[in-house]
């Protein structure tokens, strides 16, 4: 049985401030296929995107962490 990834593993790590004042830390990770031409950065961007529009509390926190590397060992 064949087990379709993408070609990257991804890692990020947001905090950002609850109403209370206290501050909250997501980890979150996923594979992607970059598309051609996309950069580092470019990828960043996306990634960061794709996490803010499910879960919007982490919206305008901070990345204390991101990772991408070949989805192979």
């Amino acid at each position: 049985m064949t087990n379709k990834q993408g070609s990257h593993f991804w890692l990020m790590v947001i905090q950002w401030p609850t109403e209370s004042g206290q501050n909250t830390v997501g980890s979150y990770q996923g594979v992607t296929t970059p598309e051609r031409g996309e950069t580092r950065l470019d990828l960043f961007n996306r990634v960061r995107k794709e996490i803010h529009a499910s879960y919007p509390g982490s919206a305008g926190g901070a990345v204390i962490a991101f990772d991408v590397q070949p989805n192979k060992l």
